[in-house]
């Protein structure tokens, strides 16, 4: 049996054990507090643990960390780590300005990997609404190894190549998600609200395009898909962060 391992315990992290085919996945928690519960209601062995070395066995190992984590974690991670490893957070490093492959690379520069994003809401996949997803990889191989781990008839997965595309999608639609809060709480009308919306996918695709991404990738799931269901929805913490801001209030 293939094992599959899991860095955070969050919603993410409960949406991914949803659609994982395995029966065996290891959850690399910070604590173990209230987790049990969480994890059990599903026909799948699941086992809590805090200790990086229980994921020694582990084929394919899921980043569903917060990203300014992500470095944090993996220097934490035994080198002689094989997995291969999917990345679901989402985030440009503060300080060194690099997307989640950049940091990957830098710890674990042999390991192959994957990034999973697009326009999903952990709790919506966690109830088994309908949902798209894009999977990007360099590798053809990986990205066939790791979509045949995933299946979910209500979560389908497309592919590309362009992984700096499709992480600066996800990254950036955060600044655009604030501005449109902002237009929310402040009664600004949807006007305004379709017009930051459309302005920032400019921005966003003139800053992928200068990075190295992809044109047409901004025009897909994620792109124009994450961007358009982060700023239509206070479910959004970003677009939730603009409208608290605009209704005068710090949090």
């Amino acid at each position: 049996m293939i094992k599959v391992g899991i860095i955070g315990s969050g919603n993410w992290a409960l949406a991914l054990t949803k659609i994982l085919t395995n029966e065996e996945i290891i959850i690399k928690a910070r604590k173990l507090d209230g987790l049990k519960k969480k994890f059990s209601h599903q026909n799948k062995k699941i086992l809590l643990t805090t200790n990086f070395t229980d994921l020694d066995s582990c084929k394919f190992l899921f980043l569903a960390n917060p990203s300014q984590t992500v470095r944090e974690n993996l220097k934490k991670i035994p080198k002689k780590l094989n997995s291969k490893f999917i990345i679901c957070c989402k985030g440009i490093e503060k300080g060194t300005n690099k997307l989640m492959h950049q940091v990957l690379q830098d710890l674990f520069p042999k390991n192959g990997y994957a990034i999973l994003s697009g326009p999903n809401f952990a709790a919506e996949v966690i109830k088994g609404l309908p949902t798209a997803s894009v999977l990007s990889s360099k590798s053809n191989k990986t990205l066939n190894e790791v979509s045949s781990i995933i299946s979910c008839k209500r979560f389908r997965t497309y592919f590309n190549n362009d992984i700096v595309g499709t992480q600066i999608g996800g990254a950036m639609k955060n600044v655009i998600a604030i501005a449109s809060g902002v237009i929310i709480g402040s009664n600004l009308g949807q006007n305004a609200g379709a017009a930051i919306i459309t302005r920032g996918l400019s921005e966003i695709i003139d800053l992928g395009v200068k990075m190295g991404a992809k044109k047409p990738t901004f025009y897909g799931l994620s792109g124009i898909g994450d961007l358009t269901l982060t700023c239509s929805s206070l479910k959004s913490r970003n677009t939730k962060l603009g409208y608290l801001l605009a209704k005068g209030k710090s949090k």
